[in-house]
């Protein structure tokens, strides 16, 4: 008897499915289906996005596969991303917490459907998934390693059910700071708790030894922005660093200064008005209407900027002191006067009231305004030295700089515009505290920040290292979500004078 010729193909399979969904549905029917499908249409644009081909799904699991390792990563990244966001608008019990598996391997091709152990293993990673989380396979891990800028934690190999090989996982962080949580096999966990036996007996020992010392020899303590004091010890010299200057009694356009030793140096900028906006035939405008129409914008007082974008030491001061909860990476290239990387619009927040609750005086984000008046500096050219992006004015791709572009520099390294501001184009993509608008049509006159319009996306401005020139010009805008946190996001900060 003749038998028919299977057809395989090696393809990276998603696999994924919803953590608790039984408890979920045995709870509310109407209400977990109806996100289940706002979830999955998410989830479905995001397979079509990196070119997957949707395979199947029953019920709260899907399944999908791709020609490329790295889009399979890719994709499973943003939909766990978006999947976020989504849930940030539902109630706790609304909350819809997808887990993903990627695999790399073999199938066999019967229709539209795809079976075999490349299938089986896919599954078994998401099992091993955090609600939230992606985990995949080593296949998976050495074709995309150096080609994706995700991190990921090695969880070691894992014997699961029908498939004759432990398999190893690695757990993909969606955020910097996202460290593991393990999930370990019974043996393991066996040793695991014998060494814990082991370790509370030493712990009681140092906690006793720690009441003792600390009931004769108390902490420091430094008050945080909203009052309540941290527990982590500051040394004299970083108290010292954190002493509060006081305010110059005449500031005046062009004064600089800072009000602690940690605290960012300022500048203060005079009142005035500007047009907000590229006429239609800059180079590199945008094709769309969203930066225009171009508007007169009055500036009714002076206010004090950043001379700099915040810089990681700047920030770890926050960090040290309690008043800032992330401690964003920096990609290996450094910390120090080096613009700090990875922080969100909301961890923004926390820098911004930690100094105004240490200083006195209103830290806040520049309106969306304020930040094209201050980097514009009284010109209405393309960049602020012109309408070329020349040599050696700014860090991007392709900026012909003496640094690379793929990186940042340390703020400060190109000259000031004529406000005295440095790094306003390029480096680092500054947030601003507006809502986003596809257009200024209504926008405010006034220097005020925009709050309405679609305030789940926040306005960057300035572009970064490693973008065209285009995107560093003075009237260009961008949208995010406030909670991302990205390599090519910073700040700077704008007071309120008194």
């Amino acid at each position: 008897m003749e038998v028919a010729e299977v057809e395989r193909r090696l393809v990276a399979i998603l696999a994924a499915d919803v953590e608790g969904y039984s408890r979920m549905m045995g709870a509310d029917e109407e209400g977990t289906l109806s996100t289940l499908h706002r979830c999955r249409e998410i989830i479905d644009g995001m397979i079509a996005k990196y070119h997957g081909h949707f395979v199947g799904s029953a019920g709260d699991s899907v399944l999908a596969e791709f020609a490329s390792a790295v889009d399979a990563v890719r994709c499973a990244y943003e939909i766990q991303q978006d999947l976020w966001a989504l849930n940030a608008d539902f109630p706790a019990q609304r909350r819809m917490n997808f887990r993903i598996g990627v695999n790399l391997g073999d199938v066999i091709v019967e229709g539209k459907d795809i079976y075999g152990d490349g299938v089986n293993v896919a599954a078994r990673l998401e099992g091993l998934a955090d609600g939230g989380g992606v985990s995949v396979s080593r296949s998976v891990y050495n074709q995309v390693k150096g080609k994706v800028d995700y991190i990921f934690d090695g969880m070691g190999s894992h014997p699961v059910k029908n498939i004759a090989e432990p398999i190893t996982v690695y757990r993909m962080r969606m955020s910097p700071d996202d460290k593991p949580h393990m999930k370990l096999s019974p043996s393991a966990r066996a040793a695991w708790r014998g060494a814990g036996i082991a370790v509370v007996a030493v712990l009681a020992l140092q906690a006793a030894t720690y009441w003792v010392w600390s009931s004769y020899f108390p902490p420091r303590q430094f008050e945080t922005a909203a009052g309540i004091p941290t527990k982590q010890t500051l040394t004299a010299a970083e108290m010292a660093r954190l002493a509060v200057i006081p305010l110059p009694k005449n500031l005046s356009p062009g004064m600089s200064f800072q009000q602690c030793a940690d605290c960012p140096e300022l500048i203060v900028v005079p009142s005035g008005s500007f047009t907000m906006g590229s006429p239609d035939r800059e180079k590199g405008r945008h094709p769309t209407e969203i930066e225009g129409p171009r508007h007169k914008v009055r500036i009714p007082r002076s206010f004090a900027t950043g001379k700099f974008e915040i810089t990681f030491r700047e920030w770890d001061a926050c960090v040290k002191a309690g008043g800032c909860r992330h401690k964003p990476q920096d990609r290996g290239w450094g910390r120090g006067n080096l613009p700090v990387l990875y922080v969100s619009w909301f961890d923004v927040q926390d820098y911004l009231q930690w100094l105004t609750g240490l200083t006195g005086y209103t830290y806040r984000l520049p309106s969306e305004a304020e930040w094209e008046y201050v980097a514009r500096a009284g010109t209405q050219t393309v960049f602020w030295w012109g309408d070329d992006i020349g040599i050696d004015k700014a860090i991007c791709q392709g900026c012909g700089t003496r640094f690379k572009g793929n990186e940042t520099t340390p703020v400060g390294s190109f000259s000031a515009n004529a406000f005295g501001l440095y790094d306003v184009h390029g480096n680092v993509y500054e947030w601003t505290a507006d809502c986003w608008n596809g257009s200024y049509a209504g926008a405010p006159t006034d220097g005020s920040a925009w709050v309405s319009g679609d305030c789940g996306l926040r306005v960057l401005r300035g572009g970064s290292w490693g973008k065209s020139p285009e995107n560093l010009r003075s009237a260009r805008r961008i949208k995010d979500e406030p909670s991302l946190r990205s390599g090519k996001r910073g700040f700077r900060v704008i007071v309120t004078l008194p």
